[in-house]
């Protein structure tokens, strides 16, 4: 599991500091350097993936992100001309990366540091079980299509545009952790598939909720039928846009191994209010289970979804760690880690963290 991880020279940061826990909720201003956080270790590793950090290059653009060129990514009033990340997990040595913007050279498109960084094996961000899911996700289609590398991955893709061949080809398995199989309280009975468990999981957050697949090899394409309450299973296209959403979550955390590391950005889109805190407590269960998750949202029912895991013990207090993002009037991004209690409390409360509500109720009243 990654517990800290250290930006320098990087997008808005000149020196950010961020503690990571099994869960790690980030939440703020727009703009305050939440997805850039994302953005350091989606860098890192997909240059990893395409044998680049191993020789010492960081890939400024590939599948997992694309943020232009040097100039694009070095801290507008930076000291020096070195971008640094570091990565501090508990399974193995620290981590340190140091690339250097060359003067004159700010339109390229790779950094290069001055030697390449010894890598440990199979640490969370570099193995093959990961999943990130950004906030652009593939909508509701006829289709969706197969992964080209297929054998036994489970990557639903940064759209969510594989969720469907994964589930497709992994039906029939059990899921990943012991800790997200749903056990029948009447009969006892453990339908441990990762088909079952996504539908049981689906109607806790959406209920009612059902799906039928149908896998086209001969046009490397998936189709699916959803319905919700209907006789009869409907296109997505006829049925919006918050279960194609919500779906490559669950799919997602359901075949993500125990130490892997899952990356969800705005969970909460598409969904309504119940559904949002539920999808919180459903992470939360997966935290408990073993993965590592990694949430940014701007839904405070997320948030109150989690503290209601951490109430019901499904979660322990020191598994869940909170960051506010918020940058001051010189523009310097501040970052706040408030704590939560097993009651669900979270102390101190920063001014902007999740408080409209009630600041507009006042206004109101």
């Amino acid at each position: 599991m990654i517990t800290d991880l250290r930006v320098q020279n990087f997008k808005c940061f000149e020196d950010m500091t961020l503690h990571l826990g099994p869960l790690t909720l980030m939440a703020g201003t727009n703009a305050s350097g939440k997805s850039s956080t994302i953005q350091s270790l989606l860098l890192l590793r997909q240059s990893y993936l395409r044998g680049l950090l191993q020789r010492g290059e960081l890939l400024l653009n590939g599948s997992l992100a694309s943020l232009g060129a040097a100039r694009d990514v070095l801290y507008e009033d930076a000291a020096t001309n070195e971008i640094a990340f570091a990565i501090r997990a508990n399974s193995q040595a620290d981590l340190s990366f140091t690339f250097s913007v060359q003067p004159g050279k700010s339109d390229i498109y790779r950094l290069r540091a001055s030697e390449a960084p010894v890598l440990s094996p199979g640490g969370p961000l570099f193995a093959t079980a990961f999943n990130y899911l950004n906030a652009e996700r593939i909508g509701p289609r006829l289709t969706y299509p197969m992964a080209e590398l297929r054998d036994e991955n489970i990557d639903i893709g940064p759209q969510g545009e594989y969720t469907l061949d994964v589930l497709s080809r992994h039906r029939d398995q059990p899921v990943a952790t012991a800790g997200m199989t749903y056990r029948d309280p009447e009969s006892g009975s453990t339908p441990s598939s990762i088909e079952y468990q996504v539908r049981y999981w689906m109607q806790t957050i959406i209920p009612n909720f059902d799906f039928e697949l149908d896998s086209i090899n001969a046009a490397d394409q998936v189709r699916v039928g959803f319905r919700i309450g209907t006789r009869e299973y409907l296109r997505p296209t006829n049925i919006g846009f918050g279960l194609i959403y919500t779906l490559p979550i669950v799919v997602g955390a359901l075949v993500a191994p125990a130490g892997s590391l899952f990356i969800v950005e705005n969970p909460e889109a598409h969904l309504h209010p119940a559904g949002q805190s539920r999808i919180g407590h459903f992470l939360a269960r997966a935290a408990a289970a073993g993965v590592q998750v990694l949430i940014e949202t701007h839904s405070d029912h997320v948030l109150n979804g989690i503290r209601r895991a951490v109430r019901d013990k499904a979660l322990l207090p020191g598994q869940v760690s909170l960051a506010f993002f918020s940058t001051s009037e010189d523009s310097a991004t501040k970052v706040i880690q408030p704590k939560i209690y097993a009651s669900g409390g979270i102390r101190p409360w920063p001014k902007g963290f999740f408080d409209q509500f009630e600041r507009d109720l006042r206004e109101l009243l």
